[in-house]
């Protein structure tokens, strides 16, 4: 029933007596000859609703209800009021994509132009997006002459893209089972969800929310496709490999205990189809690690020993012994193999906050994820890349708590009075980020053992045969010379700024329209200053093919996916006009190069470059700047 049939259908169920054709074509705004026709279609239709049209001589046309109960029914499955007829675009082609996904018959353009209150031309617009987003799922819109168009494709891609089209709408992953009631009725959508928990228990099988939630959505459906008799491909060779594991035993049940509740008959395609989303949710089992480690395939255990090597190799984040990691990863990789093998989508919602709050931990998730590429000859999409990141980011959480604070030793003079004086400014100023291991008179400076001590910080000139690193101050501690510690210590941005920017690899206001002309121009520019090698351009592009690099903030950090120099800097760049960037705007970019060999830790050099480009009103600054020394004058102040 298209919109302008549940129209004049409306205005038959307001009416208590009979109202003429021409009333009805006078509200409709059409033809009293269309109204006829309408109203002998709707006619057939209420047929076995419960209801007819009763047409009354001289006056009009009446609505009968003979079954109250069918004609509710029949009512709330068909009648669509104009608050719930999308007017956005986006709307439009996802109201589409529902109906093409959920329904097996034919539409026709103009029906669905109607349904939709716009021209066909619009609507011939809206659905060249449909098929677009469908091409992504290996479906199509197949169409037959004076039928018009219908969805064409396997029944488990047309399953992945109702999950799809589920996930990936937030205001819908926010709502609750009953909100989800066009799927199933409220009370089947608990009674799944009631039943796999059941199960999950008895088997001592624990899922997070999420993909519980999952879980419950793909099974419900299951339960909708069996209803219009659409069944998966059967999958013989997968059930031989899997049905002797426990996620088989539990799907088996929870799709026993469905057939009885909902009276469905479910094929035995069914439980596999199950049982791989079971094997494909991140299972939280509870064992320690040692038990959990011996648990994990050998071949997935040097996977992500390779994944852990390689991120602190080309990141140096400190985390490269962090057993908890590989702990971490290996539980994620194993459902995550059974994803990709099986063809399983995944959304996670959390990937763009991820990208944008986590950076260093996405950048190592994009490293470690090439490592599973090749080992497992796969291809790892970003959903599953913002989930890996997760993991690092814990890690690097981990490792802050584990750094040792430097140990200080101070050297002071005047007695006991200045060098506690000096002792406390500097527990007060610089709290845990150092250990000050004493105080002592110059002549006594040989008690100490050198390896106890990371720095010397004295009220006197010290011996040149003093080799530890050390800083003259005077007892009062001045602003300059609180400095000098902090360089000492090694925590200053400015000393880290110093360390990996300089003012000829800055470049301000630049024309470029793309990120292309952008990456091509400083690549060329560092070849030309003989700062990386040939090639450079290349792999910074290989990196974006991965994932975008703009983190929002009108800020991209283009990095290669492999080194082209033995040095580690940062080239800064502004643009005359922001420019389209993945998923964001762009008018600053910083392109990050981290050497190959590079040995030293890099966590304070990602936090500050996170954290300049993190400020809004600093990157607003360097973006109206004028000229680099301009620029580099505002990085080191900020």
């Amino acid at each position: 029933m298209n919109a302008r049939q549940q129209q004049i259908l409306k205005a038959l169920i307001s009416e208590k007596k009979p109202i003429s054709g021409e009333q009805i074509a006078s509200i409709i705004q059409v033809s009293s000859r269309t109204i006829r026709n309408d109203l002998r279609e709707i006619d057939n239709q209420l047929m076995n609703a419960g209801a007819n049209i009763v047409s009354v001589r001289s006056r009009g046309y009446q609505l009968e209800v003979c079954d109250e109960c069918k004609f509710k029914q029949f009512i709330s499955q068909f009648i669509e009021f104009e608050k719930n007829v999308p007017v956005e675009p986006e709307d439009r082609v996802h109201y589409l994509l529902k109906k093409f996904l959920l329904r097996q018959n034919y539409f026709k353009v103009e029906d669905l132009a109607d349904e939709l209150f716009v021209s066909k031309s619009t609507l011939k617009n809206d659905l060249k997006d449909v098929k677009v987003i469908l091409q992504q799922f290996n479906l199509k819109l197949a169409q037959k002459a004076k039928y018009g168009l219908r969805l064409a494709g396997s029944e488990r891609n047309i399953r992945f893209a109702i999950s799809e089209l589920l996930f990936r709408r937030p205001s819908i992953i926010e709502e609750k089972l009953k909100r989800q009631s066009w799927l199933l009725p409220e009370d089947s959508m608990e009674l799944i969800r009631e039943t796999a928990l059941r199960e999950l228990k008895a088997f001592d099988l624990n899922l997070s929310d999420i993909a519980l939630h999952n879980l419950v959505v793909h099974i419900a459906i299951a339960c909708q496709r069996i209803k219009s008799k659409q069944y998966v491909d059967s999958l013989n060779e997968v059930e031989e490999n899997i049905q002797n594991k426990k996620e088989y035993i539990v799907s088996k049940r929870i799709i026993k205990s469905m057939e009885k509740m909902l009276n469905l008959e479910f094929p035995r395609g069914e439980i596999v189809y199950v049982t791989m989303h079971l094997l494909g949710n991140r299972l939280l089992l509870n064992k320690n690690q040692p038990e959990l480690l011996n648990s994990f395939n050998y071949n997935i255990i040097e996977t992500v020993k390779r994944m852990i090597s390689n991120v602190e190799e080309q990141m140096s984040l400190n985390i490269g012994n962090d057993k908890e990691l590989l702990v971490a990863i290996s539980l994620h990789l194993k459902p995550a193999l059974h994803r990709v093998k099986y063809q399983m989508n995944i959304y996670n919602p959390m990937l763009e906050a991820i990208k944008v709050n986590y950076p260093i931990a996405f950048e190592a998730a994009i490293i470690a994820g090439k490592v599973i590429e090749e080992d497992f000859d796969i291809v790892i999409n970003e959903n599953e890349i913002g989930y890996i990141a997760l993991h690092f980011g814990a890690a690097i959480e981990r490792s802050k708590l584990k750094i040792k604070p430097k140990r200080c030793l101070i050297v002071c003079t005047t007695g006991h009075g200045s060098s506690q004086l000096l002792l406390y400014k500097m527990r007060a100023k610089f709290g845990n980020k150092i250990s000050i291991i004493g105080t002592t008179e110059l002549y006594n400076l040989s008690m100490y053992e050198e390896d106890d001590i990371d720095f010397i910080v004295s009220t006197v000139q010290l011996p040149s045969t003093i080799k530890i690193p050390h800083v003259v101050v005077s007892t009062l501690l001045g602003t300059s010379e609180l400095t000098e510690v902090e360089q000492m210590i090694g925590d200053t941005q400015e000393s880290i700024i110093n360390k990996y920017l300089v003012e000829e690899l800055i470049y301000a206001h630049l024309s470029c329209k793309t990120p292309e002309e952008i990456i091509t121009y400083l690549g060329e520019e560092l070849i030309k200053k003989k700062m990386t090698e040939e090639g450079i351009v290349e792999t910074i592009m290989d990196r974006e093919q991965v994932a975008s690099t703009s983190y929002g903030n009108l800020v991209a950090i283009p990095h290669p996916l492999e080194a082209k120099s033995p040095h580690t800097f940062w080239t800064i760049a502004t643009l005359e006009k922001p420019i389209d960037w993945g998923k964001h705007k762009v008018q600053l970019v910083c392109l990050l190069h981290v050497a190959d060999d590079n040995k030293e830790e890099l966590k304070p050099m990602y936090d500050t470059l996170f954290r300049f480009i993190d400020d809004r009103d600093i990157v607003q600054k360097i973006i109206n700047a004028l000229d680099s020394c301009t620029i580099m004058k505002l990085i080191k102040e900020m």
